[in-house]
Parts: C-alpha cells; structure tokens; sequence
C-alpha cells in the first residue's frame, strides 16, 4: 500500500492523465485513509493513514524536493493491520454501512477523509454539487432518455452490441444513496441531435434550426469532451487550446458565443493515440494523430460559428426586406448550407423547413403581429422621408402634420 502511488514520473514533467490521486485529497482534509479489504468474511483489512498537516508542514519547508515518493510516505503517513484493535474498532463501523456489498464481493478498497476543508466543505455543500458531478463522472445517461424520438442515439453510444463493445464504458455511482446520471433531460435537446464522428471520438450535438444563442435556462450547453466516459475539459479549455495551436478562423470571444448556444459530448474512443497524449485538462500535440484530431474538432467549431453568423444575417434581413427578396433568398440559402454542414448531412434539412407558415394558416394573434411588423416597418421609411422633407419644426402639431403628409402623399 505504501507503493501503490509510486511512479516514474517528476513532479514538473510528463503528468499523467488517469493516475490514482494518492496524495489529491491530503490538501483537502487533516487526514487520509486507505482502508483495502483484502477478505471481509476473515475481516482481513490492511489501513494507511495520511498526516495532511505532516505534508503540509513539509512542503512549507521545502523538504519534499528530491526525495522519493515512498520516503515521502514513511514521513507522513502510518500503516496497521486489523490487529491494530483501536484501529480497527475505529472504522470498522464505518464498513457496516457497505455490508450487503462487502458481503457479495468480500473485497473493497475504501478511502476515507476526516477533517475535511472549509474548501472542500463549501464545494460539497454548494447546491450545484451534485449537478457537478453528474457531469464529471464516468456515468450513463438516464433510461428515460432511450424512450424518447431519437433515444436510440444514447443507447447506440452507451450499450453493448452482439458485434460491438460499448463506445463508452460507465460506473453505477451513488452520491448519499442517489444514483448519478448524466443530466441530459429530454427538454434540454434542441430542434435537432445529431451524432458526431471526429475518426478518434464520438458524440452527438443539439442545435436549434433559426437561431443559435446561448439559453442560460439551459445547462446542457457548450461542448464537453471525455476520455475514458471521464470529463477532459469543456470549451473554455477547447477553445483556448484551439486558439494557441491557430485552428480556430474567428475571435475567441465569438467562437466561445456561439459553441455555447449549441450542447455537444464529444467521447474519444481512441485508446492508443489520443488518450496516451491526454493530459489533465487536455489534449498535447506529440503527434500526427493529435493534430489530425484538433484539427476535426476546431472544423466543427468553426462550423458553428459559420451557422450561426449565416442563420442571424438571415433571420434579421427577413425581418428588414420582402420574403421573396433575392438578396434574403441568398441569405437562406447559405444558412441552409451550414445547418447541413453543421448536421453533418445525418438528417434532411429541405428548403421550406424554415419558411413562414402561410398567413392564411396563421393563429389571429399571429397576424395581428405581422401586420403591425409591416405597418411599423412601412411607417418608419415614410417617418424617415418625413422629417428629411420638413423645413418649418413644429413639436405640438408634429402627429397631425405627419399625418396630413402621408394622405397626401
């Protein structure tokens, strides 16, 4: 137990991205315990104990520069075995609590934090703690999202096939007893989900067909990327690591706007090339394959900035000019081409999908409302030539002179 943590590794070179965490709780409590089961019907128990305050103090010091990770160990920590009684009468009751599991598989490894941080106290007790975790961890999607129009694309993703292992391997994980999912609800999907194919990843995206904004009711937003079903970075990372390697073809604010007016999950599947190079927050370029792979990911947030550039120059010359206009024609025509592109040609986008629904067919309330669209517009250019025209300035007759003008005119 002493040299499980041990490593090659130096503390300032080549961190790892999947390692262990031995000493990532000492910060965060006054002490650390490793308690591995080793036979739980002959209560056969091993316990390493961690001294925050020991490390703390060594550190402060200076002297944990160039000494080895299991001196470090001997220096603050203690190990016991189950013969240890007060030891062992210490957590024992602490076992109980996992008895109907311990039972069933009669070995465990359980860690323990006593003391724990303000820090760590406020983080847990924060009311988006649990939220928090829902999307960090290697979990699965809830159930009720296979049921619904286009559940099939999570359950591809997720589930064994008679061919095929799962894409995405999960953990069944309880926090107080509740069961983390990831928190993806049927009312957070946009007008269309569609699946990604980055060649050494996976995923799928959610985005509306008129607008692309970012919907703060919405927490299903942005793009996250995971290795192992465990979270790498979201798109503040991306984006940045994106910028600093010049594959992104816009400003770094606008692309951050509009990635963020999409939901995306982006899973590598690539277990030699891109997941060796996987550090902590995301992906170092060594290699062709990381490269190839950056450069898929930015073409996909270009992408987005692209459609939705395309789809708002639409929408506000719609508003501006006659439907028929040719210059608005051109404009939907090239929203359509992204919101293609941005589909990544797995669902049909034919050209009525995104015209005006007949007037005829339009509710009274609706028509009431493009009616006065076009009065004000129409009274706005006449208001224009108006005031463009007026040579004596009277501000107590000026509603009834603006009038007398447009009957004349």
């Amino acid at each position: 137990m002493i040299k499980i943590g041990n490593s090659s590794k130096k503390k300032s070179k080549n961190l790892g991205y999947k390692g262990i965490g031995r000493l990532s709780g000492v910060p965060y409590c006054q002490k650390l315990t490793f308690i591995n089961i080793a036979n739980y019907k002959s209560m056969e128990m091993q316990y390493y104990s961690i001294d925050g305050a020991k490390y703390e103090k060594l550190k402060a010091a200076g002297e944990d520069k160039g000494v080895s990770f299991v001196d470090i160990m001997n220096l603050i920590g203690s190990s016991y075995t189950q013969n240890d009684i007060a030891i062992n009468e210490r957590y024992i009751k602490k076992l109980q609590k996992y008895k109907d599991l311990l039972e069933k598989t009669n070995t465990g490894f359980l860690v323990i934090l006593e003391g724990i941080s303000p820090v760590l106290k406020n983080t847990i007790e924060d009311e988006n703690f649990f939220e928090n975790l829902q999307w960090l961890l290697p979990v699965d999607f809830e159930q009720s999202l296979y049921s619904c129009e286009n559940g099939e694309l999570f359950e591809d993703l997720t589930t064994e096939t008679e061919n095929n292992p799962p894409i995405i391997s999960f953990c069944k994980i309880t926090f107080n007893d509740t069961a983390i999912y990831r928190p993806i609800k049927k009312d957070m999907l946009r007008d269309y989900l569609c699946k990604s194919n980055f060649k050494y990843a996976v995923g799928f995206h959610s985005f509306n067909k008129n607008k692309i904004a970012i919907d703060r009711n919405n927490t299903f937003t942005g793009i996250r990327i995971y290795i192992d079903n465990m979270l790498l970075c979201t798109e503040d990372e991306l984006l940045r690591s994106l910028e600093n390697y010049g594959l992104l073809t816009h400003t770094l604010n606008g692309q951050m706007q509009s990635v963020r007016g999409i939901g995306a999950i982006i899973y590598i599947t690539d277990k030699v090339n891109i997941s060796a190079n996987a550090r902590r927050t995301f992906i170092e370029v060594t290699d062709n394959d990381s490269l190839e792979f950056l450069k898929l990911i930015a073409e996909f947030v270009n992408t987005i900035y692209d459609t939705r550039y395309a789809l708002s120059n639409y929408m506000n010359a719609k508003e501006k000019h006659e439907q028929n206009s040719e210059f608005v024609k051109k404009l939907k025509e090239m929203a359509l081409i992204n919101l293609k592109k941005l589909a990544k040609e797995d669902i049909d986008l034919p050209l009525d999908e995104i015209d005006e629904t007949p007037f005829d067919s339009l509710s009274v309330l609706e028509k009431k409302r493009i009616i006065k669209k076009n009065i004000t517009r129409k009274l706005d250019i006449s208001l224009k030539e108006y005031l463009n025209s007026l040579i004596v300035y009277d501000s107590e007759n000026a509603y009834e002179e603006f009038i007398n003008w447009i009957s004349k005119k």
